[in-house]
């Protein structure tokens, strides 16, 4: 993984996001205040555990509004309690690992994991390493399609020396052997939203409105990833 072998376009062939949106995004994490999602028809999640990753660079504040609103549809949302989002090193995938199992302990089973971004790439190697712990997965603008463009390669690129070389596109870019949802946006500003797309027939697909910073206040998104994990197996 140090390499990022095959986890980047060289080839121009997918069209990254315009640095121009970058702007774009930062406005809109400041400013993008919506209202609440509306929780009409969504099954209630009667205490189930669902385990939420936050993006690169963000920690579980940034994750706050989706856990709350899946706390309001009845489940027991945790955040990862890992502190910031380096991307894959040895320790976070350790700690995310534990993490995972105390959840399974203290529910009695499998729980749900939902992956923002960067957590969505982290959630699927999760998935592959230990499906039967995992009752559902959703990603949400993480790109699962490899190679990806993205205008934050270039941060990618400088965090990936402290990476682990145990995973690898292979497995972030595989399905996952637990049921799986992908959400995505045209509107992505910086990841390409046609990598963030499961693969035909691999899993649930839904698109959504809006860019990707704001995605985890996003009404649609969070509507989305409540009927999903609602939805009987």
């Amino acid at each position: 993984m140090k390499s990022l072998d095959g986890v980047f376009d060289t080839s121009g062939t997918v069209r990254r996001p315009a640095f121009g949106a970058l702007p774009r995004e930062f406005t809109a994490f400041l400013t993008y205040r919506p209202g609440a999602a509306d929780m009409a028809g969504i099954p209630h999640g009667a205490g189930h555990t669902v385990l939420v990753l936050p993006g690169l660079l963000t920690t579980d504040a940034f994750t706050l509004r989706l856990r709350r609103f899946l706390g309001a549809c009845g489940y027991r949302a945790e955040g990862w309690e890992l502190g910031t989002n380096w991307g894959p090193t040895p320790r976070l995938l350790a700690g995310l690992e534990e993490r995972l199992r105390r959840l399974n302990d203290r529910e009695g089973g499998p729980v749900s994991v939902v992956g923002v971004s960067m957590g969505g790439i982290l959630a699927r190697n999760l998935a592959h390493d230990h499906p039967g712990r995992i009752r559902k997965l959703a990603t949400m603008v993480s790109p699962v399609r490899f190679p990806t463009a993205s205008s934050l390669e270039p941060l990618v690129r400088l965090l990936s020396p402290f990476y682990s070389d145990g995973v690898s596109t292979e497995r972030y870019g595989g399905a996952p052997p637990v049921p799986t949802m992908a959400l995505y946006t045209r509107g992505d500003g910086l990841i390409a939203w046609e990598t963030c797309q499961g693969a035909e027939g691999e899993c649930h697909e839904v698109e959504v409105e809006g860019g990707h910073a704001t995605i985890c206040r996003n009404p649609q998104a969070l509507r989305a990833v409540a009927q999903w994990l609602g939805q009987p197996l």
